[in-house]
C-alpha cells in the first residue's frame, strides 16, 4: 500500500463542523495500515510536511453548502497559483505549500459533508451521523481505486 493520508478538520464544538473527526474515528477501524489519519481544528502550514509524505491525501470537513447529509468528494487539481497566507488555508493552499516548499505533489481529493446544525454544540443532527458510513465508504473507494491504479506501474 502507498502512502495514505486522511486530514479531517473543523471545529468540534459547532455541531456537525466537528463531522470530518468523526468519520475519522469510523477510519481508524477500517482503513488498512500504513494509512495515517490525523486530524485539527483548521488547516495550517505545519500540515504541509505531512502531505509531503503522502503519495494520497483525502481532506475531511463539513459544508454549509448543499442539503443535510449529502456527501460529495472532488479531485483537488495541482495548484498553479500564488499561495497568499492568512488565518484560514484550503486544500488547494497547503497543497501548492508543499509542492513550493518539499517539491512534492501527491493526489488529493476533498469529501464534504453537508450539515444542518453550524451553532455551538458537540451534537451532530441525524442526516450528518447518517452521512457518515457514506464518508468511509468513499474514502475507501479512493484508496483502493489509487491502489488498482498505481500497481501496474511499479
Amino acid at each position: 500500500m502507498r502512502n495514505v493520508l486522511v486530514i479531517a478538520y473543523g471545529n468540534r464544538l459547532r455541531c456537525d463542523d466537528g463531522v470530518g473527526w468523526q468519520a475519522a474515528r469510523e477510519l481508524r477501524h477500517t482503513l488498512p495500515w500504513p494509512a495515517r489519519i490525523i486530524c485539527v481544528h483548521q488547516l495550517t502550514p505545519e500540515v504541509a510536511e505531512d502531505i509531503s509524505r503522502a503519495d494520497l491525501v483525502i481532506f475531511l470537513d463539513a459544508s454549509n453548502n448543499g442539503r443535510p447529509g449529502t456527501v460529495r468528494c472532488q479531485a483537488i487539481p495541482a495548484p498553479s497559483r500564488e499561495l497568499h497566507f492568512s488565518h484560514y488555508l484550503a486544500p488547494a493552499d497547503l497543497l501548492a505549500l508543499c509542492d513550493r516548499l518539499y517539491s512534492a505533489r501527491p493526489s488529493a481529493f476533498l469529501i464534504s459533508i453537508d450539515g444542518e446544525r453550524f451553532e455551538h454544540g458537540q451534537h451532530f443532527s441525524a442526516r450528518t451521523v447518517n452521512a457518515i458510513p457514506l464518508v468511509v465508504e468513499r474514502v475507501s473507494q479512493l484508496i483502493d481505486r489509487y491502489e488498482s491504479e498505481v500497481q501496474p506501474s511499479e
